[in-house]
């Protein structure tokens, strides 16, 4: 099978990692026994039977991921968000220093590039939900030394910051949330729309200065879901010169969750002048469902079989798989 480039927006790897054999309750199993060998399947970054490790990582031409540090703050630890967010840069760090043969942990595109050069994979930072920096805007400065560079002003729950597209969808950003934009954009670190409430989406437009992301999200015309962006929202986030990851999860995909469905959220995408907007953003380690033929990374590139047997040309496949998101950075 031809190697292909793989460069991707979005997963949880990290979390997976750090939480193995947690006893805090989740939705990826039927019993606690079941959430266990969930997250004993994603050990370490190297080999896992998760969705992402850094063995499989070299069937890539090419590889690089966006990790991001998650947490839910309805399970905060007794010490705050902030001690948990320290716990999982850690963990980032540790499996940055175990795999240094393999991977570098990189801040820039020329940093990427470097790593490439030298036939390493690429680590970036994201943060997903500001609490896990306690939505405290002298923290991002913090983080932006740790090389993030998404974050997610949300996550599923409302915060101080703005509603979400899951709860209290209909408030925007605060004045606190709309300071907190300010500061992530003075530390040169990119907005990741995709849990934002719309109402919050359209203040943020009205207001950023730069590219928007939203690193895990399809479309709500193929999947009335309100984690997918509208057409309206698409051409939003394309005008700004930002990237929209499509989202392997199958919730997001639709009722009938394949690839070829998934390749067609893509293809509606690319009618709005999306060539230079589209990326992956998997979400991989993040789902409990991949569409039907993917178990994980390994598959990836039956994506870019499926868009090259409509006879996509080779140099659009290049920029929907690497040099979109590359470019950001």
């Amino acid at each position: 099978m031809k190697q292909i480039p793989y460069f991707d927006a979005h997963c949880d790897t990290i979390y997976r990692c750090l939480m193995t054999g947690s006893e805090v309750t989740l939705d990826f199993g039927a019993d606690m026994e079941e959430q266990k060998q969930y997250f004993a399947a994603c050990k370490c970054l190297r080999e896992n039977g998760g969705h992402i490790d850094l063995v499989r990582g070299r069937q890539f031409a090419r590889y690089g991921q966006f990790f991001a540090l998650y947490f839910d703050a309805a399970d905060a630890p007794s010490d705050g968000m902030w001690a948990q967010c320290q716990r999982l840069h850690d963990c980032f760090l540790h499996e940055m220093a175990q795999n240094c043969d393999l991977i570098c942990h990189c801040r820039t595109g020329r940093e990427i590039d470097c790593a490439v050069k030298s036939g390493k994979m690429a680590a970036v930072l994201s943060i997903e939900g500001a609490d896990l920096i306690e939505c405290d805007v002298h923290k991002i400065k913090t983080v932006a030394d740790w090389g993030v560079r998404f974050l997610n002003p949300v996550w599923n729950r409302a915060n101080v910051l703005s509603g979400t597209n899951s709860e209290d969808p209909q408030r925007g950003l605060s004045d606190k949330g709309r300071n907190f934009i300010r500061q992530m954009e003075y530390c040169n670190i990119y907005a990741d729309v995709s849990h934002l409430s719309d109402q919050g989406f359209w203040d943020l437009c009205r207001m950023t200065t730069k590219p928007i992301v939203a690193s895990h999200s399809n479309s709500r015309a193929l999947c009335p879901h309100p984690r997918n962006l509208t057409d309206d929202q698409f051409r939003a986030i394309r005008d700004t010169g930002g990237v929209v990851g499509m989202n392997f999860y199958s919730h997001f995909i639709g009722e009938h969750p394949t690839i070829d469905n998934l390749v067609r959220h893509m293809e509606h995408f690319l009618t709005m002048n999306g060539e230079k907007t589209v990326c992956m953003g998997g979400d991989l380690d993040g789902c409990e469902e991949l569409p039907a033929g993917m178990q994980g990374m390994e598959d990836v590139p039956k994506i870019w079989q499926a868009l090259e047997k409509r006879g996509y040309p080779q140099a659009l496949l290049e920029d929907l798989f690497w040099n979109n998101l590359r470019r950001l950075l």
